[in-house]
């Protein structure tokens, strides 16, 4: 019989405590980031989205092998993408809180981002993994070696990721929406509701991507909402019309029908962002 047991090398707290996030703090814990060439600090607790539970994000960046902790706490493996960029993980704890830290080379975000400097990319290309290795440095508290940070945001303005980024889900959204046709005129007007959902997810990514805002968490929408109103898209308004269900008297295919024209309104508003070139 199948009888798994769990064995707790170290029990989490109750309450996970923020260590001290200085990068001389950290130094306390990880000498060996002395030779890195930048730290910063990302994810969610940079953002201000965190929780007590929330891990740290760490990104370093070095070209050399950095000698991190070895404790019973912690795991450690390589990294690799299909596109050759290559890190090295460490995850483990600091004080009371756990720490998720990459170390990737210092060229990471030029090589990712190589196409997009070469040229005007029509759509994105960029597998999930990079894209949210752009966006968590595009968010980076620096800890060490500001300037750094400072030429990689130059680098990132100067490409045409974030266009192309918005090109692919403007189209996605697109796609979508032309489901939301074919299950209504078929009658399918479960799945016609939840591809108009998906439509109008799609669309406010775009939006928020042509604003800077380049996360793509799913948990994260309406958080991104509320930290960028430029983006034309307001919580209460996608909270109203797409999450709010089914309102008195509405069938699924009147959902669908709202839902999708609320999306397509939102492509039409944006057109001129979306094929726009610098």
């Amino acid at each position: 019989m199948f009888n798994p047991t769990i064995q707790v090398i170290a029990a989490q707290p109750p309450v996970l405590d923020r260590p001290d996030l200085s990068f001389e703090g950290l130094l306390k814990h990880f000498p060996g980031l002395t030779e890195a060439e930048a730290v910063c600090m990302t994810g969610s607790t940079a953002a201000g989205w965190g929780n007590t539970f929330s891990d740290i994000d760490l990104y370093v960046f070095s070209d050399r092998e950095l000698d991190l902790p070895v404790d019973e706490t912690m795991e450690t493996w390589p990294g690799s993408d299909p596109s050759g960029v290559r890190w090295h993980n460490w995850m483990g704890v600091y004080g009371n809180a756990r720490i998720d830290l990459k170390v990737w080379p210092t060229d990471t975000l030029g090589t990712a981002l190589k196409a997009y400097l070469d040229d005007e990319i029509e759509f994105c290309s960029m597998g999930d993994f990079l894209q949210d290795f752009v966006y968590r440095l595009s968010i980076g508290i620096p800890l060490k070696n500001e300037k750094f940070f400072q030429e990689m945001k130059a680098l990132l303005d100067g490409s045409s990721y974030r266009r192309s980024l918005a090109r692919f889900l403007k189209a996605d959204a697109e796609n979508c929406l032309t489901d939301v046709a074919g299950q209504l005129d078929s009658k399918d007007y479960m799945t016609a509701r939840v591809s108009a959902g998906l439509a109008a997810g799609f669309v406010a990514d775009a939006a928020l991507v042509l604003s800077g805002q380049l996360c793509r968490r799913k948990k994260w929408l309406l958080r991104r909402l509320e930290s960028t109103p430029q983006c034309g898209i307001s919580v209460d308004e996608y909270r109203t019309v797409v999450l709010g269900g089914l309102r008195p008297g509405e069938t699924d295919a009147d959902c669908a029908r709202r839902v999708a024209r609320w999306a397509q309104a939102h492509i039409v508003r944006l057109e001129d962002a979306f094929l726009s070139t610098p």
